[in-house]
């Protein structure tokens, strides 16, 4: 029963794919049109947001005419409306027309990001949203890449949605590609090498800082903080596939806020928000305390990751990124033994991918934060830069060289023919 279900599923997205094929022989493809979604048409977010928003600044000198954003938010799409940018909602006749018309398609977390049913005969791109640490695609199922006839390769892509199976992925480095490519089962040619748009704020002479209105009120509080002399420390640990996420690693809601109380007289303030693919976490049974400032749900983090003096985490690959910075880091993976073996998994040995201390209760990181912050910022430049500069250029090459020029570059260099 479940393969005649799996058979009639796949007939009906060839022959989706094909109808589509179809009409977009009739609306001519251009190479000055690219649509961008991000993370299931739901967040104006992460790797896609910044392309969409360097490319549009610059879409002239990059010989592009229309940069068009793709949502499922009336939020969202009322937002860039306001800023004079070009967005749809994702069934729009306009949509429709744009994704007909692009022959660059984005997206950043999965093919719902854009209306991927209109996606064939485009160039289909995946700017995926983090280099992986834990296990992801077929880290998850210890698979190899498993390489296909010409022949399977058509059937595979003809019978996905929009022809989403046949995609090329970017990653940062070499490195990064070998890993990407074979946790989405994508070939070395369909992997394209540049930095990530999220991470241009480090490497542009004019880096675009757009803070959404959401988040524009949290973004200034925490600059008022700043000027004050708080330290900023970023808190983001990520989510269990099959526990909760314990709040600084304990259940006691009593500990937690004498830990916040210390912060708070010692002029520390955290900013956090738990991963929202988490379903379980207590965040929202802790009283609402001054010394942590809870980011929303749908919150971009890396609006705020200038902002951090210190960043704490678990097994987030925000870190990776956070190197780029040259700033401390410290690991607190409270439930490494269960996470490594029992739940998620990680690809890496976690002490040799990851520079920074490690702590594993509460107290531990009381006792740790409790140095002046300047003793604690030498103390980590002595024992951990050179671990993390190394790790940094494994992970990102020749990351000052890659902005939206060199990714634009690469994307139409990448070897590409037209689904005929």
């Amino acid at each position: 029963m479940q393969i005649t279900i799996k058979i009639i599923k796949k007939l009906t997205l060839f022959f989706i794919n094909l109808l589509v094929l179809i009409i977009s022989f009739l609306i001519p493809k251009s190479n000055k049109i690219a649509v961008v979604g991000s993370w299931f048409g739901k967040r104006f977010a992460d790797n896609s947001k910044y392309f969409y928003l360097y490319l549009n600044a610059n879409k002239k000198s990059l010989g592009f005419e229309k940069v068009v954003w793709i949502t499922r938010s009336q939020e969202i799409k009322e937002e860039l409306k306001k800023h004079n940018l070009q967005v749809y909602s994702a069934w729009s006749i306009c949509s429709i027309w744009y994704h007909l018309r692009a022959k660059y398609h984005l997206i950043d977390q999965s093919p719902s990001d854009i209306n991927s049913i209109f996606s064939v005969r485009s160039k289909r791109i995946n700017l995926w949203h983090g280099f992986p640490l834990k296990k992801i695609g077929s880290f998850m199922k210890n698979n190899e890449l498993i390489r296909k006839t010409t022949i399977q390769k058509l059937i595979n892509k003809l019978t996905v949605r929009g022809c989403w199976a046949d995609q090329f992925i970017l990653a940062t480095s070499e490195f990064s590609a070998d890993i990407l490519g074979k946790a989405f089962g994508v070939e070395r040619n369909r992997v394209i090498i540049s930095g990530y748009p999220r991470n241009y704020e480090m490497i542009v002479d004019r880096p675009i800082k757009y803070v959404p209105q959401n988040e524009e009120i949290i973004y200034e509080i925490i600059e008022s903080y700043i000027e004050k002399g708080y330290t900023i420390i970023g808190y983001f640990p990520t989510f269990r596939d099959e526990r909760e996420t314990l709040i600084f690693g304990t259940e006691d809601l009593d500990e937690i806020n004498n830990f916040l109380d210390f912060c708070e007289h010692s002029k520390i303030k955290f900013v956090g928000k738990f991963h929202f693919a988490g379903k379980n976490d207590k965040f929202g049974k802790i009283k609402d305390h001054e010394a942590f400032i809870n980011l929303p749900s749908e919150a971009d983090v890396y609006t705020f990751l200038g902002q951090l003096e210190i960043l704490i985490t678990d097994y987030s690959s925000i870190y990776f990124d956070f190197l780029l910075w040259n700033k401390p880091i410290i690991f607190f993976p409270y439930d490494l033994e269960y996470y490594r073996d029992e739940d998620r998994g990680l690809i890496f040995d976690y002490q040799e991918f990851t520079p920074g201390p490690k702590i594993y209760d509460i107290g531990e990181l009381k006792t740790l934060l409790s140095e002046n912050i300047e003793v604690f910022n030498v103390s980590y430049e002595k024992k951990f830069r050179e671990m993390a500069d190394e790790l940094k250029t494994k992970i990102f090459g020749n990351y000052n060289k890659w902005d939206i020029y060199y990714l634009i570059n690469q994307i139409k260099e990448t070897g590409f023919e037209e689904e005929k």
